[in-house]
């Protein structure tokens, strides 16, 4: 087959989602079909497609060319934030972020005024339109496309927010490179890493690890170590936020609860396997994710993970066995959250059931049903993607 992939950024190295595209757009290419990444974005020098494999760097004008000249049998497109695709009817949708809902991540903004002023600004005419414009990826396509959810959790927003058929809309949880996350490799990395951050041994270390803050659940997470100082735990913090505003609250909100000498804002740390080695538990206090590939990573890597319900990747955690799952909104139940993490012996049978079951998301069996799905939208179009 020739299939089509929108990628954003064409780095291997690169976090989450773009490296999956990108690995499983490699996966593609070494089992025989043609496989064809689309970018309209600037690329780092220097990055070569997979073997087998065709990366175009486009503007919005040869996008529309290309798409008609490849003739793909079918297209992998995020529907959102994808503006550059308009009029161009992918037969396969993979929701990255969300739908044009969006509801749950209000909810990240805690202060009610703040809240209703980003309510108000998602009625923005701009806003509208890019609504519609996502909806149509959904709605305007015949036959309807096929849609992979990566969680039930999105599989409920996606059926809620637009009119597809359900049939149509798979659950497929995102996979993890088992050659690089793995328990044996983050101890084997762990002395070093703590060293590297200054964290002593004995010290329980949580690791916060995402970019935005705010959506990620820091604030709250800072509040609730203010109220167990002196319990010998060590935060570290992996992601540069999302700009100067976030970075200097985080500042204020450590100075504010007393946690200087307990804080360690490491910013980016690539890999983020380097981050996942100095930690012994992960808290991912996310309002949104439509998975939440940090808490896979961890899993695999044998880390305990504190979780919500709002990230998809929660679906994967034994209550109580390999992690806990919690109300980003409720300090008390983050604060009870971390007090069981306190126990030694808890947390090392949690690691191996969490390494157990990360481990088990491998890449390969992931992309064979991915492909499944691609097979039978490409059969169904029948033609190729216009």
């Amino acid at each position: 087959m020739r299939i089509g992939i929108d990628i954003r950024v064409a780095d291997p190295a690169d976090p989450g989602q773009q490296r999956y595209l990108w690995r499983l757009g490699a996966w593609l290419a070494e089992s025989g079909h043609e496989t064809h990444f689309l970018s309209v974005k600037r690329q780092a020098p220097g990055v070569e497609a997979p073997s087998g494999a065709e990366l175009h760097a486009l503007s919005r004008a040869q996008l529309t060319m290309a798409i008609s000249d490849l003739e793909l049998d079918a297209l992998l497109l995020n529907p959102e934030r994808s503006r550059a695709y308009r009029g161009i009817r992918a037969n396969v949708l993979r929701a990255a972020y969300g739908t044009d809902h969006y509801s749950q991540k209000l909810r990240s903004f805690r202060r009610p005024a703040e809240r209703a002023l980003r309510g108000v600004w998602r009625k923005a005419p701009w806003a509208l339109a890019e609504a519609r414009w996502e909806r149509g990826f959904y709605e305007d396509t015949q036959p309807p496309p096929h849609v992979i959810a990566q969680s039930a959790y999105m599989r409920a927003q996606i059926l809620e927010s637009y009119e597809v058929p359900e049939d149509h809309v798979h659950v497929i949880h995102n996979a993890v490179d088992t050659s690089e996350f793995s328990l044996e490799r983050r101890l084997a990395l762990r002395d070093e890493m703590r060293a590297r951050w200054s964290i002593p041994d004995g010290v329980f270390c949580l690791l916060f690890l995402g970019h935005n803050y705010r959506l990620k659940g820091l604030w709250q997470l800072l509040q609730v170590l203010g109220r167990l100082r002196g319990e010998g735990i060590h935060l570290l913090v992996a992601g540069s936020g999302t700009g100067a505003g976030q970075r200097k609250k985080a500042e204020r909100l450590i100075r504010a609860t007393g946690l200087e000498a307990a804080v360690t804002i490491a910013g980016s740390v690539r890999p983020s396997l380097h981050a996942l080695a100095a930690a012994d538990a992960l808290v991912h206090l996310s309002w949104h994710d439509s998975f939440g590939f940090a808490v896979l990573e961890a899993m695999a890597s044998g880390l305990p993970v504190v979780t919500t319900p709002y990230a998809g990747a929660s679906e994967l955690i034994e209550k109580g066995v390999s992690g806990l799952v919690v109300d980003p909104a409720d300090d008390d139940d983050v604060l009870a959250a971390v007090r069981i993490l306190l126990d030694p012996e808890l947390r090392d049978r949690m690691s191996r059931a969490a390494a157990a079951i990360g481990g088990a998301q491998d890449e390969p069996s992931n992309f064979v049903r991915v492909l499944e799905v691609i097979e039978r939208a490409a059969v169904e179009r029948g033609k190729p993607v216009r």
